[in-house]
């Protein structure tokens, strides 16, 4: 007897990846001015590191550029999941992160946020997301009984993004950033949308 099998996916999580071509020059010196603002910034997720305040009304050409590709691939985004045509993505706030050698992120989530994202400047370690369920190896797929990681059966998944990449994927999945051991400054941009009527 012939056996038809076929294979489909559940909840699987939709990341987008956009390649721009912005002058990250001009963005890192942007990014570096607004420290030299702020040198203490704010701790939320960082270990070390730098994070600043919300910058979403700073006026920097080339970081209204960003802005403005950020809204435009949020919406491609929500277009994709197929979310309401009466709601847009609508950006919420703004921040800067750098990081030294020796920094990082610890696991977070963005509450309160729909959409999360982050525009790479200078690439140094890896973001890291961890699967909503994230017991499945320890408690149910050991490890050792695992060939080849895949998407499938991994409660780990590491992104290496180049710079003028941006990067969306959904607020509540957790995530986090290695520590630099390079001797550059991690530069990213991140950000949050929220649900927003639209016009």
């Amino acid at each position: 007897m012939k056996v038809n099998s076929e294979h489909f996916s559940i909840f699987p999580t939709l990341m987008q990846e956009t390649r721009l071509d912005l002058d990250l020059d001009s963005l890192r010196e942007f990014c570096y001015e607004i420290k030299r603002k702020n040198k203490d910034g704010v701790k939320l997720s960082n270990i070390g590191g730098w994070h600043s305040d919300d910058v979403i009304s700073e006026t920097h050409g080339e970081f209204l550029k960003l802005k403005s590709y950020i809204k435009e691939s949020a919406n491609r985004y929500h277009k994709e999941i197929e979310f309401s045509n009466d709601t847009i993505q609508m950006l919420e706030n703004i921040w800067i992160n750098i990081n030294q050698k020796g920094n990082a992120n610890e696991w977070h989530v963005h509450q309160n946020a729909a959409l999360s994202g982050a525009f790479y400047i200078n690439v140094t370690s890896p973001i890291v997301f961890e699967h909503p369920y994230q017991h499945i190896t320890p408690f149910y797929w050991n490890k050792n009984n695992v060939q080849n990681w895949n998407v499938y059966n991994s409660t780990i998944w590491s992104i290496m993004p180049e710079p003028n990449i941006l990067l969306l994927f959904p607020a509540w999945l957790k995530h986090k950033v290695h520590v630099n051991e390079e001797d550059i400054d991690r530069i990213t941009i991140s950000f949050n949308t929220v649900f927003s009527e639209s016009l």
